[in-house]
């Protein structure tokens, strides 16, 4: 009797560590959807950068995006279901402007062009490519961020 009351104390201590464990389905499951309606967001320059106009990306009602790529101004739609996202209804103005501003607007169509994914945490505003890589991160939009 001894053995069995210990058997079964021992198949009832598996089963409740195994209904405790993990689903497999990771923290990702967890996550919360991120809201961007609403929000502002900007790269973060070095200190000591000329940033007449920070890049920034802010986003509107009906998944509406506008903002500064660093020369040129984008606007439009993106597809977003509070992580998955897709700028891929955006359209730039075409102007050429000094090289620094060029390559930051790379950086940020660059990153326009390859995210598929965000994550949201105390480091900003994260994008992700198709295989999870972080691409940038943005930070919430301070007006007067270059004085």
């Amino acid at each position: 009797m001894k053995k069995f009351l210990t058997a079964a104390a021992l198949v009832s201590s598996c089963c409740l560590l195994a209904a405790c464990s993990s689903t497999g389905t990771g923290a990702a499951a967890d996550e919360k959807p991120v809201v961007l309606e609403g929000t502002s967001w900007m790269m973060q320059l070095p200190s000591e950068s000329d940033c007449a106009i920070t890049p920034m990306l802010e986003f509107g009602p009906d998944n509406r995006v506008t903002g500064d790529l660093g020369c040129n101004r984008a606007s439009g739609r993106i597809e977003f279901d509070g992580k998955n996202i897709r700028f891929d209804k955006v359209a730039t103005t075409r102007k050429m402007c000094g090289k620094k501003y060029m390559d930051l607007e790379a950086q940020m169509t660059n990153m326009m062009a390859n995210a598929r994914t965000v994550k949201l945490d105390e480091k900003g505003l994260t994008f992700l490519d198709s295989e999870g890589r972080p691409l940038m991160t943005l930070v919430p939009e301070v007006a007067a961020a270059c004085d």
